[in-house]
């Protein structure tokens, strides 16, 4: 079972990549985002270490449960609807920006709205199977996918290409104060950990979870790479022009193996399966906290039948997204999506604190 909790450690980290969290340091790279990073390390590593400590003193439990047996349902239901809200954001947000990839690295010539509708029925179908069968479609893909990944980030740090000393001089402006923006992009990097407030519920009774430190060390080497190897491929400069910054540096990649030469090609690949299993899991996981809504709800992590109430929440979900692109364009979505990744810093932080101090009442009773 400590697969499963790493598999979303890596699928967080590795996403994180192609949205938007390397344009947000990169903006702060002369303003605190060296000193931001260094905070986000300590941050994430903090909360993954209190989540993880919770999960084990409630195996089996997901967050919907583990609050149901100690506050009341008037507050319980707000709280999980919020929760839900923050996860669909999460995934739409990523569902959302890669459609836009799509279409305008593969085809300019389809509107972003047909692309992002296909990619959400792909979602729907796949976000209404169980807890077990998700877990099993993210170890799958992250199996296929990040072997290659994991080449082509070498290939990029190898490459005779980058110019080392831009990466020197953004790195002697380690001493500027952190900045609240960066700070909370690079936390996400780390955020992974998270996504048990659902998962939680596979874990068999005395559960114990080891080799945390893989939570820190990968993110901690992902994000220095996502910040820095795009400022050694474009510059001090220039870097700061693009928003979907990855995107445009693995393009500066070329390998020279029979019919792949241009690197986007095979990274928009292997990252759009990352991104339907990220939207998968997210979009399950609000569902699954929609459905603790209910008191005749029992979770059920192997389900046979997919319950009509799947579809339905799946689908509301799905509409949304399409109606987020219709109404924002690519510049308000880089906003919004700014403005989330604070809010969740604040959120994620007080839910681990709270489910923590909540642990600690438990422990205290059952001793």
């Amino acid at each position: 079972m400590n697969r499963y909790f790493y598999y979303n450690v890596v699928l967080g980290t590795m996403l994180n990549l192609m949205l938007f969290i390397p344009h947000i340091l990169v903006k702060y790279r002369y303003t605190g985002a060296i000193s931001s990073m260094a905070v986000a390390v300590v941050i994430g590593t903090v909360l993954s270490y209190t989540f993880t400590y919770v999960i084990q003193t409630f195996p089996g439990k997901g967050m919907p449960e583990i609050l149901y047996l100690f506050l009341p349902r008037a507050v319980v239901i707000p709280t999980l609807l919020f929760m839900a809200a923050m996860w669909f954001i999460a995934s739409s947000i990523a569902l959302i920006g890669y459609a836009v990839l799509i279409n305008r690295f593969f085809n300019p010539d389809t509107s972003a709205m047909i692309v992002l509708a296909l990619l959400c029925l792909v979602c729907i179908y796949a976000a209404t199977r169980s807890s077990l069968s998700v877990m099993f479609m993210m170890e799958m893909g992250l199996i296929i996918n990040t072997p290659l990944i994991l080449f082509i980030l070498m290939k990029s740090v190898r490459s005779e290409n980058m110019s080392w000393d831009a990466i020197r001089t953004v790195a002697n402006y380690w001493q500027q104060m952190p900045q609240l923006a960066p700070v909370a992009a690079a936390s996400y990097l780390f955020t992974g950990y998270i996504n048990f407030a659902i998962y939680n519920r596979l874990t068999p009774p005395n559960f114990r979870l080891r080799y945390r430190w893989i939570v820190p060390v990968f993110g901690t080497v992902f994000m220095l790479i996502s910040f820095f190897v795009p400022i050694g491929f474009h510059g001090t400069e220039t870097v700061v022009h693009y928003i979907y910054l990855w995107s445009v540096t693995s393009d500066a990649l070329i390998m020279n193996y029979g019919f792949i030469e241009r690197v986007i090609f095979v990274f928009l690949i292997l990252y759009l399966n990352l991104t339907l299993i990220y939207t998968t899991s997210g979009w399950h996981q609000a569902m699954e906290f929609v459905k603790s809504c209910f008191p005749a709800n029992k979770p059920d992590v192997d389900q046979r039948k997919v319950p009509l109430s799947n579809w339905i929440i799946t689908s509301v979900f799905g509409v949304l997204t399409l109606l987020h692109l219709y109404f924002f364009n690519e510049k308000e979505s880089f906003q919004f999506a700014s403005g989330w990744l604070i809010l969740r810093l604040f959120v994620e932080s007080i839910t681990v604190i709270g489910l923590f101090i909540l642990c600690v009442r438990w422990r205290r009773a059952s001793s």
